[in-house]
């Protein structure tokens, strides 16, 4: 479930052209060294699994910046912009890299994902397609989560986020994720108790990250 965009991604061709990408490429490749896949006496792998999240999010979040006054809105975004600075071509290549070393890997992308979860809530089949999307979710080595939290809120969607999110934090389970919220917007997204969660569990692995989108900079060159 890699996004099209980034099938080639990966740590070498990652260019490193300002401060906050070196810093979101460094904890990102910290991060990986708490992952460790070894073979016991018997033959057998044995996977060493980090028990925290790693979240890349905003300084000043989307929901944030769209309450604001029309006028205003083209300064704070040029001021506090957290779009195409990286976030998700590190994570790509984080993903990558744990599959090539064994590891299980279900990477989703927000809205898609939450979508399928709803349209699968409504079919009439038992719940035989929600179950087996909740079960990849919350059972996979590792769940890369793009842009978490950019799906427009609904109590149903909020309801997911939870069961998701706490199920994997009772197993442990680890959530890489990148948001376009800040620390307040995502709670507001995927709810407070899901969002203490989620950002609780990454302790020194969270970076709240701000710069110059590499979209806009590469159209205009």
């Amino acid at each position: 479930m890699i996004p099209d965009e980034f099938t080639n991604a990966n740590f070498e061709n990652y260019q490193l052209t300002s401060q906050i990408q070196e810093d979101m490429y460094d904890l990102t490749k910290r991060y990986l060294q708490e992952y460790k896949m070894t073979t016991n006496e018997n033959g057998e792998k044995e996977k060493t699994v980090s028990s925290h999240n790693f979240g890349l999010i905003a300084v000043f979040g989307e929901q944030r910046m769209k309450e604001l006054p029309s006028a205003e809105r083209a300064a704070v975004k040029q001021q506090h912009n957290n779009f195409g600075i990286g976030k998700t071509h590190l994570q790509i290549a984080l993903a990558k890299r744990l599959i090539k070393d064994g590891f299980n890997v279900l990477v989703v992308s927000d809205v898609t994902f939450m979508d399928e979860l709803i349209q699968a809530r409504m079919m009439n089949d038992e719940g035989e397609q929600l179950n087996r999307l909740l079960y990849a979710a919350t059972n996979a080595d590792v769940l890369i989560w793009d842009d978490i939290g950019k799906v427009k809120w609904s109590e149903a969607k909020e309801s997911l986020y939870y069961q998701i999110i706490n199920e994997r934090y009772r197993k442990q389970k680890p959530i890489v994720f990148n948001s376009n919220e800040d620390r307040g917007t995502l709670a507001e997204k995927v709810g407070y108790a899901a969002a203490s969660r989620l950002i609780g569990q990454c302790g020194k692995y969270l970076l709240e990250a701000e710069g110059t989108d590499w979209r806009l900079k590469k159209g205009a060159s």
